[in-house]
């Protein structure tokens, strides 16, 4: 039997242009919203610290809304180190490729999600043990070269 094309779910593979430019767009979009919510949270603490809010050692507290917005900062600085290193690893000729089975990453997964560094069974499988208690520092090494 024919294949029903409206079910197709084969995803053309992007070229190295388009990939390096998707890859820069998200670059620049993530730099833009950094630059924008690090000031805001600058100006939170200058407030802070003009108010004279603090614990019983005199440091400051954070509000829950500048611990959000840090901890948000925080995960857009982990992206962009992951688009650099996807930017790398196209120049290396060894983008597409899982860090942990060496499989190809199939493409519809790098189009969904350009700097992903594992296949979708090896991500889900480091996640499971990086939740598990007492391995989080076995794989602290490894998060940082996402």
């Amino acid at each position: 039997m024919s294949k029903n094309r409206g079910t197709d779910k084969t995803v053309r593979p992007l070229s190295e242009a388009e990939l390096r430019q998707m890859l820069l767009a998200k670059q620049q979009e993530l730099l833009a919203k950094i630059r924008r919510e690090r000031g805001g949270l600058q100006e939170g603490a200058v407030q802070l610290a003009e108010a004279s809010l603090g614990d019983l050692a005199g440091r400051p507290v954070l509000t829950p809304e500048a611990e959000i917005g840090y901890e948000v900062v925080d995960h857009r600085a982990h992206l962009l180190a992951q688009i650099d290193i996807a930017l790398k690893k196209l120049e290396e000729g060894t983008y597409g490729r899982c860090e942990t089975c060496e499989e190809v990453i199939p493409p519809a997964r790098l189009q969904a999600l350009p700097f992903a560094i594992r296949c979708t069974r090896c991500q889900e499988a480091w996640e499971r043990r990086s939740r598990r208690p007492g391995l989080e520092s076995v794989y602290a090494g490894e998060r940082g070269r996402e």
